[in-house]
């Protein structure tokens, strides 16, 4: 905490003669700024001025009636001349003297005679240390003058004061990160070791957020330490101003912060690992948002690990092992992104439909260019906000790639609509659609269970594994692929066929169909959409039904908007087609409905 200004009321220069000089108090308003923190303008009481000629008696009385200060200055006997100092214990005992005839001696005197003149001085700028050096110059424990840049006393500080200012300061030190002033290491472990105690005792459970910036080296390097100094600073106050009371906000060392939070019992609606994913991605954006005190080259974005923690045995150091792990699975993961680590167990936690309420899956049929016939849906992520309207994936896709969630996600979707197509049959009869592709998440492809958790789904299910079809967007990079290839091998030997999403929207793919374990390829809507205009677009398609029909592979086009569109599809072999030409996506009753509807 920083040194409170001393309480008692402000003295005020005592009444003088008109035949007298008058008293000087000077001005604070010049230096005396709110916003100062720890300054010695904090510590100082306001000077009572006196003119060296004034009585003895006169400065008795008002020490004795008026003033509260423990010392008064005596104004310079000469112009430019030092300041002197009466205080208060020393020049009372002198007044009393030691048979009680001080002040028959004392009272017609001048106060010059009984100031002292070798007064200690400090700027009103200097630190408190600094302070504490010049105090010890003299003996050590009378009263300083504090000075403003011209020498003119703004006011007078007792050492007592000082000593009790200097060790909070002391004490704030060892507890705080000198560069940004959020907590040290070892501070925020111990506040990270409470609020475990407070779980422990309450049932509730503690998030730990675990952040690393992404740019602090090139900050470093690019533009000074002066500028990486700068950018800690900025996201140290970022990170505190988006804290909430309670929490404990630290830096661990170099480029890495932590920010811990008690979190109180969890519902079906509001689970601890959504609440610690909010938590993660506020503090996320926090650091990524502008800073106009930087320069646009200094700032940085941060990966966040979480981890949270609840019942009898949460414990602080694991919440750091795991919160730790995770940050650096989002830093692998490309940064600017938010993992959590599972230290709270509990099945409702891993439930995205819980951790983001809103989600749907809807379906859009997959037509046949030669008769029209639905014999394959896609199974579409969908958002519905509490005004009941309908948005895109964007959102619940970003959310868990950064949170490291994705393959939670695309399970999610794909047992919805495992259990979505179990109920077709009994409606549609004939008509029911007999496959049902289901996205991957390029993120999804890292997971080293990839096939075991798929298969586990299908299976809990009671799907046949040929039901559904798994979908790779060409998003993937060649890294994402080449470490999923044994796991899509392990799929495809299990009867799970694998389509290649989105082909042509970049080159790279076509190099993959030859390659990867795939049975269906997937034209991108932009090349359907220029297949008509752009001889490229046209002979595009072309090349991957050449290339498609080699491998044995079927071929879908997306995005199909047009009459026109369909008809040079199936002019080009193109056996299968989806888009809004031939129907849009649709929740699962509008789908049974529209499979339904007489042809």
């Amino acid at each position: 905490m920083p040194p409170q200004t001393r309480a008692s009321a402000p003295s005020r220069a005592p009444s003088r003669a008109p035949s007298r000089a008058p008293s000087r108090a000077p001005s604070r308003a010049p230096w005396r700024r709110a916003d100062r923190g720890r300054s010695l303008a904090d510590l100082v009481s306001d000077p009572v001025v006196v003119a060296p000629g004034d009585s003895c008696e006169s400065v008795d009385v008002g020490f004795r009636t008026r003033w509260t200060g423990s010392s008064v200055l005596v104004a310079p006997r000469e112009e430019s001349g030092p300041y002197g100092m009466v205080a208060r214990k020393d020049f009372l005992t002198t007044m009393t003297g030691r048979y009680g005839f001080g002040r028959s001696l004392w009272n017609r005197r001048p106060v010059a005679e009984i100031a002292r003149w070798d007064v200690p001085s400090v700027a009103v700028t200097a630190s408190l240390t600094v302070a504490a050096e010049r105090l010890a110059l003299g003996d050590g424990y009378s009263d300083m003058v504090v000075t403003d840049d011209a020498g003119t006393p703004v006011g007078i500080l007792d050492p007592t004061t000082l000593m009790e200012a200097l060790a909070a300061e002391l004490a704030h030190e060892a507890s705080h990160d000198h560069l940004t002033g959020v907590t040290s290491r070892a501070r925020f472990v111990d506040g990270l070791r409470d609020l475990c105690a407070d779980a422990r005792d309450g049932g509730g459970a503690v998030v730990l957020a675990f952040l690393d910036l992404d740019r602090l080296k090139a900050v470093n390097d690019g533009l000074g330490h002066s500028a990486g100094d700068a950018l800690l600073h900025s996201v140290a106050t970022r990170l505190a101003a988006a804290a909430r009371h309670g929490d404990v906000v630290g830096r661990l060392g170099g480029d890495e912060f932590a920010v811990a939070r008690l979190l109180g019992p969890q519902t079906p609606d509001d689970t601890w690992r959504a609440r610690a994913l909010e938590l993660g991605e506020a503090l996320r954006a926090a650091v990524a948002g502008p800073d106009p005190l930087l320069p646009d080259a200094a700032h940085s974005r941060a990966s966040v690990g979480l981890a949270v923690g609840a019942g009898p045995l949460v414990d602080s150091d694991q919440l750091l092992r795991e919160a730790d792990v995770a940050m650096y699975g989002a830093k692998k993961a490309g940064g600017d992104r938010v993992r959590l680590a599972g230290a709270d167990a509990g099945p409702a936690a891993d439930d995205p439909a819980r951790a983001w309420p809103g989600l749907e899956v809807h379906y859009q049929p997959i037509a046949a260019t030669a008769d029209g016939t639905v014999h394959e849906v896609e199974a579409l992520l969908r958002t519905r906000d509490p005004d009941g309207r309908l948005g895109g994936p964007a959102t619940p896709l970003d959310r868990a790639a950064r949170s490291g969630r994705s393959l939670e996600l695309d399970l999610w979707v794909l047992e919805r609509a495992c259990r979505d197509r179990a109920g077709w049959p009994a409606t549609l009869g004939a008509r029911a659609p007999g496959v049902v592709n289901v996205n991957l998440s390029p993120a999804a492809l890292e997971e080293v269970l990839l096939a075991e958790r798929v298969l586990a789904v299908l299976d809990g299910t009671g799907t046949p594994h040929a039901a559904v079809r798994l979908e790779l967007s060409e998003a993937a990079s060649d890294a994402q692929i080449a470490g999923a290839e044994a796991a899509l091998r392990t799929l495809r030997a299990a009867g799970v066929p694998i389509a290649l999403d989105d082909l042509g929207g970049a080159m790279s793919g076509l190099r993959q169909i030859g390659r990867l374990p795939v049975d269906v390829v997937k034209i991108d809507r932009s090349v359907v959409a220029g297949m008509l205009d752009d001889p490229f677009d046209a002979l595009l398609v072309e090349v991957v039904q050449r290339m498609a029909a080699e491998h044995g592979m079927a071929v879908v086009a997306e995005g199909v908007e047009t009459p026109e569109q369909l008809d040079a599809l199936r002019a080009a072999g193109i056996p299968l087609v989806q888009g809004f030409g031939v129907a849009r996506p649709m929740s699962d009753a509008a789908l049974t409905a529209y499979l339904a509807a007489p042809a």
